[in-house]
């Protein structure tokens, strides 16, 4: 009669490597059992197991598709590794590129392939090789890693700057975007939450990295990072506008400056008194568009105008909202 495996430790995750089985005391024969599949070098599922799911940890789909219990799987075979990158501002909710995903190979771009994960290690680090994996080979000092759901990451300041540092889908709006991102106050209804991090911090990293690939890249996008970005393309309007060669709207503007209760809008210019609205996805709630409609009588019964874009606006670069602005601005106080 055959034996039964040895029954696997409670503690051990649900995907399982090699070093795992071998802290827990169990022969590399153990892996070949019933109770376990194998997913890749090194790595292995148990059956019995539940998987974390990226929507049971309040964030959306990843474009590499790995899921979170895999990832952990690969920093235990890669103790000193860190999640990095495309991969760090996923967990971190570092708003993406709205681009298809991309990466680089000698023919040029490959829309096909999946993005990678990233994982950056010391160097001198034996080389990973595995599909769907990219490994970096940079300093990392303990000051810049951290942890999310469990898992080693970047921190939030080293992530951007190691964004800067990929090119292609990062161009120069979107890490802008992601630095107002790290940098806004969350609306809440209770009040503004503090921000993640600050622009001030973000410069410390950048010179505490020293010399990197991309760093010019990041102090010319640091310069454009502005407090009071809800959302991207409240970021890439504010960039047309100043490329447009109109005056830096306020962010975040409160409508009357002398009312504490005033509502406030995404972008704004006092002394034209305009109301700039990019309405996304979230404007489509029925609460939301109560506040909206609030917001906007309150303005027009002070005087102001609302301008609201969209993403038809966004896709062609807000071309026709700019020669709107232009002509409220061009006519102000001539009736």
């Amino acid at each position: 009669m055959g034996s039964f495996p040895r029954p696997l430790d409670d503690g051990l995750p649900a995907i399982i490597t090699s070093r795992d089985v071998r802290a827990s005391g169990l022969s590399s024969e153990r892996l070949r059992a019933q109770d376990l599949e194998h997913l890749d070098h090194g790595i292995y599922l148990r059956r019995d197991a539940t998987l974390r799911s990226w929507q049971s940890l309040g964030l959306p789909e990843p474009g590499h598709r790995t899921l979170p219990d895999f990832l952990a799987a690969l920093l235990t075979l890669h103790p000193s590794g860190v999640l990095s990158h495309e991969t760090a501002a996923h967990l971190h909710g570092i708003p993406m590129p709205h681009a298809p995903w991309h990466h680089r190979d000698p023919s040029g771009y490959r829309t096909s392939d999946l993005p990678p994960v990233h994982i950056t290690l010391p160097k001198g680090t034996k080389r990973i090789r595995r599909s769907g994996v990219v490994d970096h080979r940079r300093k990392l000092d303990a000051l810049h890693v951290t942890e999310v759901h469990g898992l080693r990451v970047t921190t939030l300041e080293r992530t951007w700057l190691d964004l800067c540092a990929l090119g292609y889908p990062w161009l120069l709006d979107d890490l802008v975007a992601a630095g107002d991102h790290l940098v806004k106050h969350p609306w809440h209804p209770g009040g503004r939450l503090p921000p993640l991090s600050t622009v001030e911090q973000i410069r410390q990293a950048v010179d505490q990295v020293g010399q990197f690939k991309g760093k010019r890249l990041a102090k010319d996008a640091l310069e454009l990072v502005r407090v009071g970005a809800d959302a991207p393309p409240e970021t890439k309007l504010r960039l047309a506008l100043l490329r447009a060669g109109l005056p830096e709207p306020e962010l975040q503007c409160p409508i009357d400056p002398d009312d504490e209760d005033s509502p406030e809008t995404d972008l704004g210019y006092e002394d034209c008194r305009l109301a700039m609205q990019y309405e996304g996805a979230g404007h489509r709630t029925a609460e939301q568009q109560t506040r909206d409609v609030r917001r906007d009588r309150y303005a027009a019964e002070r005087g102001w105008r609302t301008l609201k874009a969209n993403v038809d606006d966004q896709r062609e670069g807000f071309r026709s909202f700019i020669r709107q602005v232009r002509r409220h601005r061009d006519s102000w106080g001539k009736t």
